[in-house]
């Protein structure tokens, strides 16, 4: 809800008076009241902007919140050209850690075109299990999801065909802590890229916490809709009440 006070606080005079003015020329009354609260509902925020995590050492995901992994994938498509081989991988899979011994819960996981125009599901949901790490900064138990996706030719020329690709981990569960925090959440993710007999890396260039609008908010093009009926509304107001006061004016000739 804070998010919502304080973007009605940092928005200038004319942007909170216009409604009013609407109000005002509308007539009044119960029903202009109500088409200014549709229009002033329609001007809310519908979901926080997504926060970049990229840098953090954990990220705290309420339910159905995401991590969003933006990965450089060019580089398969580079060592494939050398080694003569489709430049398009037929194996991704990836590792995630956290510490010991992970939140509980289940996650999703899929990779996307940065636009989400092509999406790709790994199979089944995942859960944090024990592991081992060994690093500069850390070495001993974690928590560790991974999964493994099969590509088919064309859906991994859909995939790869641009220079980065988003890996996507969604909490399907309770809010759950992630992260190791020795190590930046870009760095808690390794990717990898395979096919042909070549594997590659995908580094992780940006991490954004994605928290989607609750049930029953309205998608941006839905209050676009929102907004042209209230407007339609406030008219038909103005129009009505013309007619009345056209009616009851009295005769001067």
């Amino acid at each position: 809800m804070y998010r919502y006070f304080g973007f009605w606080a940092a928005q200038k005079a004319r942007h909170i008076l216009w409604p009013m003015k609407t109000l005002r020329k509308c007539g009044g009354g119960r029903m202009g009241a109500n088409v200014v609260i549709a229009l002033l509902a329609v001007s809310l925020p519908l979901a926080a902007d997504p926060i970049n995590v990229t840098n953090q050492t954990t990220a705290s995901l309420t339910t159905d919140d995401a991590l969003f992994f933006t990965l450089a994938t060019y580089g398969f498509g580079i060592d494939a050209k050398d080694f003569g081989i489709s430049p398009y991988p037929a194996v991704a899979s990836f590792s995630f850690v956290a510490n010991p011994p992970g939140p509980g819960g289940l996650f999703d996981s899929m990779l996307e075109t940065p636009s989400g125009s092509v999406i790709a599901a790994f199979p089944g949901f995942l859960e944090f299990g024990p592991g081992e790490y060994q690093g500069a900064s850390y070495n001993g138990p974690v928590g560790e999801i991974e999964a493994s996706l099969t590509l088919s030719p064309a859906l991994s020329q859909q995939l790869f065909s641009g220079a980065s690709a988003v890996l996507v981990l969604q909490n399907l569960g309770p809010t759950a802590t992630v992260g190791l925090s020795s190590y930046t959440i870009a760095h808690d993710l390794t990717v990898s890229l395979s096919g042909g007999g070549l594997s590659t890396g995908a580094p992780v260039v940006q991490v954004t916490l994605d928290d989607p609008p609750p049930p029953g908010v309205p998608e941006p093009a839905s209050a676009w809709l929102l907004a042209g009926g209230a407007a339609l509304c406030c008219v038909a107001v103005a129009v009505n009440r013309a007619r009345r006061c056209k009616r009851a004016a009295p005769d001067t000739a």
